[in-house]
């Protein structure tokens, strides 16, 4: 089963959305977290109390031992929802990942920041289980996000592997479906360009004639 994930650390827009059933879950980042200038800790639970089915959270650090310490911390927190790893695609994300996943398979790690092919391929390999390669920001510098899609795709699916492509950094829905069409498993998807595709203006304006006319047969 395919399901999508929200990109927002907004508990009212978690609250909105998941009863639609294709939200698996929610993915933050610390820009967004820095925004609503908040502590973490209360923004995290904020979110869990929604109760998504998974949260990814980025580990922050520049170093291996930076990340240690940033994921120790995460996981001492008591959210009560399944909790992802965001980790950077860097050399040592790389590292770190493959530190990680060889002493614990079972913590689930999208790797983000991908701007390339390459690191897509490094970080399938390094175990990561999703990657998130940043549509819009590719565009902004005039690189092809969809040809790096269908890049990172064809290499998961000649080797078989597991990882998902989770595609990122979106503007508009248009975004959305080419990377879904490129070859992406997945999206996480900010509210407002998600709000336009479960409420298509046209739809919404047939819908409510329906509805309009089906109450007033009621008077034949």
């Amino acid at each position: 089963m395919i399901d999508l994930f929200l990109d927002t650390v907004n508990p009212d827009e978690i609250k909105n959305y998941l009863p639609t059933g294709v939200i698996k879950g929610v993915t933050s980042n610390p820009t967004l977290l820095w925004k609503e200038k908040k502590a973490v800790d209360k923004q995290l639970e904020e979110i869990a109390a929604c109760q998504p089915d998974m949260l990814f959270v980025q580990l922050v650090g520049e170093t291996v031992d930076e990340l240690a310490a940033s994921y120790e911390e995460l996981k001492n927190r008591e959210l009560g929802v399944t909790i992802g790893l965001k980790i950077n695609m860097n050399q040592v994300g790389l590292e770190f990942v493959h530190q990680l996943k060889t002493q614990k398979v079972e913590e689930k790690i999208l790797g983000t920041a991908i701007y390339s092919a390459e690191q897509g391929i490094l970080g399938t390999l390094a175990g990561c289980d999703y990657l998130a390669p940043y549509i819009n920001r590719m565009s902004n510098v005039n690189i092809d996000p969809y040809h790096v899609i269908k890049q990172i795709r064809e290499f998961i699916d000649s080797r078989e592997a597991s990882t998902q492509i989770m595609g990122a950094s979106f503007k508009n829905i248009k975004q959305v479906l080419d990377a879904l069409s490129a070859g992406a498993h997945t999206a996480t998807i900010p509210a407002d360009v998600f709000e336009g595709m479960v409420n298509n203006p046209l739809a919404t304006d047939a819908i409510h004639v329906f509805n309009t006319h089906g109450k007033e047969l009621s008077q034949f």
